[in-house]
């Protein structure tokens, strides 16, 4: 039953990487990791943030530029238009496949196989929400001026900055607490308080992990310099929204063999101890879980049904 937070883990990975703290546009973990605790939580903030969630993109995104009044509306309505469809069209998808989810927890027959497929299905539908916007993303940053996109990545790179001195400035050992202490805290979001005999299973493998921060970071960059090689290079369409969809649907492209081994590696440690971690878990825990994602998927419902 753990394979869910399992795959929220290697989801907001995935998410982050385009987003910010793997390859992606903006700087930090903020913005994805919190919507996805809020997700996970499965609590009535869910619906709040959701329906405010429009005005919320706007605030972060403009954080990272000086628009004028004409660009901030373009992107307002676009981000408006966009949350339209991921309402009526993704969340419906989300909520039935977290109920497949739940019937397959409920009935104990949960495979690493298993974990693997659905994983893979969060990822479709991420897909799919990047292919919708891209002709927005890339009709907004047309708009931008040469300043402005020197603004843009002058941002990105003091984000870099302050993301790579909180690595820089910890120890190995350090670096590996954080992240010991890290997993146990996502663990216990979903389930509650975890037992000593708990915590120190995600430690041990958690202390297996590779640190491939050096080579994230660099990765991080170069993904970043072909995104504003692309905005200045400003193509038509359909070329533009083409090459950008290309560069968000595949980050890892100039990764090194050895690198991609690396996190991979790291990748099957992780379902090792999600697996692992299972096995151990209480009723009352399970029980736990289980009403947070169905409060969850019953919370996607509403908010799919609702007229905006």
């Amino acid at each position: 039953m753990l394979w869910v937070p399992y795959m929220g883990l290697v989801l907001t990975t995935k998410i982050t990487r385009l987003c910010g703290a793997r390859y992606g546009l903006f700087g930090k973990w903020r913005w994805p990791v919190l919507l996805l605790c809020i997700f996970l939580a499965g609590c009535s903030a869910t619906r709040v943030v959701y329906n405010q969630i429009d005005w919320i993109l706007v605030w972060y995104i403009s954080d990272y530029f000086t628009l004028e009044d004409e660009q901030e509306d373009l992107l307002k309505e676009s981000v408006e238009r966009n949350m339209e469809w991921h309402r009526h069209d993704q969340l419906p998808k989300y909520a039935q496949l977290l109920s497949e989810i739940e019937r397959d927890v409920s009935s104990g027959s949960v495979t690493t196989d298993m974990m693997e497929r659905y994983y893979a299905q969060f990822i479709v539908l991420w897909d799919e929400f990047l292919a919708q916007t891209m002709p927005d993303v890339t009709a907004f940053f047309r708009t931008l001026s040469q300043e402005q996109i020197d603004e843009f990545i002058g941002n990105l790179e003091e984000s870099n900055q302050e993301l790579w001195e909180e690595y820089a400035g910890k120890t190995p050992e350090e670096r590996q607490k954080s992240r010991q202490d890290g997993a146990i805290k996502g663990f216990e979001r979903a389930f509650g308080g975890l037992s000593n005999e708990q915590k120190e299973l995600v430690r041990s493998y958690q202390s297996t992990l590779h640190d491939v921060s050096r080579e994230w970071m660099v990765g991080r960059r170069q993904w970043q310099q072909d995104f504003r090689d692309l905005v200045v290079e400003r193509p038509t369409e359909p070329e533009s929204s083409d090459r950008m969809l290309e560069l968000m649907l595949e980050p890892n492209r100039n990764d090194t063999p050895e690198y991609r081994q690396l996190v991979d590696e790291n990748r099957l440690t992780m379902m090792t101890m999600t697996m692992a971690l299972s096995a151990e878990l209480t009723d009352k825990q399970r029980n736990k879980f289980s009403k947070r994602l169905n409060k969850l998927i019953r919370n996607f419902e509403i908010l799919a049904a609702q007229k905006t």
